[in-house]
């Protein structure tokens, strides 16, 4: 509150004033209506020789960690929403000129963690918070949540303007207009319902004389159903984390038995032959071997020679298709293909002489 307009409703109270004729001649001043309501409000309307101040709010500093942590899980809240939801877009919208990469499962996986830690704070948060404000409306008026509210409101714009920026420069690299479009969507859709939501609420507390307690939003309850909606759908995406296990440790495999036959190439190289079996693909100086070895069992790899180039290899394989799938990591992979269950592989090595492929 202005501290001269304080100190004239003040005076003008003590010499009996009417309230009236105070608003009447602020306003002709110049002054807006709601700081004027604002100055008269700061003092009682009880019969006393002088004015008598109403009390005001006291920010504690457990009310600051409150309103920091409040935001701060906000913050982290959208963005990992729009993480998932990224994510998602990834792998229903394929684009073939830029395939999904391995980040994009992590990014999942990233965004479903983030979810389940900060949007249950969030709400906890958020109760503790509207009963503060329930037992002393005249909160409301806190500086520090003020200014957290116009600093997210900032933000929320400047990523606004800067998603309508990634849509021109997206389209004009040539990616797929509709998955483009749809990542645009997702973050106006997070960055608006923030803003919508926090500058109708200054705005509400700017219009009103009086603060009160007022319950969530339509459009808050609503954010708040998206969101585990995003979550439920995040989890249906990447699935349990029984089965995320069993991906990893069949993608283990394959990284194994593709080292393998690098390591049986180089061997041919080397000895003009193939290996009598896999234990002779570890040299003096080399690693422990465990790339020879189930990740799961710590069994070995089946090997068997078929003739003096052409070897079987085989595993056996939680799933079906770890790493070959839509949207995998490149044609070197279809080779990989595999179903749930026992699989060999047969592989032919180039003469020494042809070595390198």
């Amino acid at each position: 509150m202005n501290p001269d307009l304080q100190l004239f409703v003040r005076e003008a109270l003590a010499r009996g004033v009417p309230r009236a004729a105070i608003r009447e001649k602020l306003l002709e001043a110049g002054w807006r209506g709601e700081e004027v309501e604002a100055a008269l409000a700061s003092f009682a309307e009880v019969d006393f020789p002088v004015p008598v101040p109403r009390r005001r709010p006291y920010l504690s500093a457990r009310e600051a960690f409150l309103y920091l942590v409040l935001f701060a899980t906000l913050y982290i809240t959208a963005f990992n929403a729009g993480l998932v939801l990224f994510a998602i877009i990834d792998q229903r919208l394929l684009d073939v000129a830029q395939p999904m990469s391995r980040g994009a499962a992590a990014a999942l996986h990233d965004g479903v963690a983030g979810l389940l830690i900060a949007f249950p704070i969030f709400l906890f948060v958020s109760v503790l918070v509207a009963r503060a404000l329930a037992r002393d409306p005249e909160k409301r008026g806190s500086k520090v949540r003020k200014w957290l509210t116009y600093v997210t409101l900032f933000v929320a714009a400047l990523v606004i303007i800067g998603d309508l920026t990634f849509l021109v420069q997206r389209l004009l690299s040539g990616e797929l207009p509709g998955r483009v479009l749809a990542k645009t969507l997702v973050v106006l859709a997070i960055a608006g319902t923030v803003f919508g939501h926090y500058l109708a609420g200054l705005r509400v507390e700017e219009r009103e004389t009086e603060t009160r307690p007022g319950r969530p939003s339509w459009l808050a309850r609503l954010a708040a159903v998206a969101v585990l909606a995003v979550l439920v759908a995040g989890f249906a995406f990447s699935g349990m984390p029984r089965r995320e296990r069993v991906r990893l440790l069949d993608a283990r495999r394959v990284e194994n038995l593709r080292s393998i036959t690098s390591a049986v190439e180089s061997y041919v190289f080397n000895n003009g032959r193939l290996p009598a079996t896999l234990g002779d693909l570890i040299g003096p100086n080399s690693q422990s071997g465990r790339w020879l070895h189930d990740p799961e069992t710590q069994r070995p790899y089946e090997y068997r020679a078929l003739d003096s180039l052409t070897y079987e290899l085989c595993a056996t394989f939680d799933s079906a298709d770890s790493l070959a799938g839509p949207g995998g990591y490149g044609e070197v992979l279809v080779f990989w293909r595999h179903a749930s269950g026992r699989k060999c592989f047969v592989v032919h090595v180039p003469p020494p002489s042809l070595h390198g492929r």
